[in-house]
């Protein structure tokens, strides 16, 4: 079976993804909040925080088919996981 990880085009074009992210904060203690969950990974609370904006701390607990039912925060324990997640965040509209 063909996980989702396997599309990851590399950490470069990652990289040039969440450039469009950059001047994204808006609320200093909210996006405090949702670095402290996402272990302080930047990169992935700045498009999460695009993505869904308020909602986005419940969004890190739900089961997500395209990640095989796991969870964002479920994603954050392995580098694979990780790159399913991003994957799944560039294929976001």
């Amino acid at each position: 079976m063909i996980k989702l990880e396997q599309y990851f085009k590399g950490q470069n074009s990652w990289e040039k993804f969440i450039e469009v992210f950059e001047s994204n904060w808006k609320d200093p203690e909210f996006q405090k909040t949702l670095l402290s969950k996402v272990d302080n990974r930047i990169d992935l609370a700045k498009v999460i925080y695009y993505k869904f904006g308020e909602t986005s701390l419940n969004w890190l607990d739900k089961n997500i088919p395209a990640l095989d039912n796991l969870t964002p925060l479920e994603c954050l324990k392995s580098e694979k996981l990780i790159n399913r997640l991003k994957v799944c965040l560039m294929r976001m509209p």
